[in-house]
């Protein structure tokens, strides 16, 4: 049993905590819906129990622990505002970053723990960093 909000395609935040629940194809405008989330590894499926309805759940992510500092790093759009470090299980939440990267180099500069900027270099485009998290396997 959770509560969760939707934060961009594809993508609900547990209310209360920094954790991310990716999913696949899910249309779902809630605010703080009850839901269940039944996993299976790395993969499942989220309930809206009051919207009756279910979505493939493609991840969950949780804070990556990232500490500050300087990172070159390949990174590909996943979804708006979620793009993912190539080679790791990590993945990087912007915001209004407009970037359509694929395998893009960027400098991925931590202010602190999980926030800071992401600086595409070939298409000089600065975005605001959220977080930085892993998948979890549930």
């Amino acid at each position: 049993d959770l509560s969760v909000t939707r934060k961009g395609s594809n993508l609900y935040k547990v209310d209360g905590k920094d954790v991310y629940i990716h999913t696949r194809y899910c249309y779902e405008y809630v605010y703080s819906e009850d839901s269940l989330l039944r996993m299976s590894g790395t993969s499942g499926k989220i309930v809206f129990i009051d919207e009756g309805s279910s979505c493939d759940v493609k991840a969950v992510y949780g804070d990556s622990g990232a500490s500050p500092g300087k990172y070159k790093v390949s990174v590909s759009w996943e979804d708006d505002d979620w793009y993912e470090v190539f080679g790791t299980d990590t993945f990087i939440k912007t915001s209004a970053c407009l970037s359509l990267a694929l395998m893009e180099d960027a400098i991925l500069n931590l202010s602190g723990p999980g926030y800071g900027s992401l600086y595409f270099i070939d298409d000089d485009d600065d975005c605001m960093v959220e977080g930085v998290y892993s998948k979890l396997r549930l």
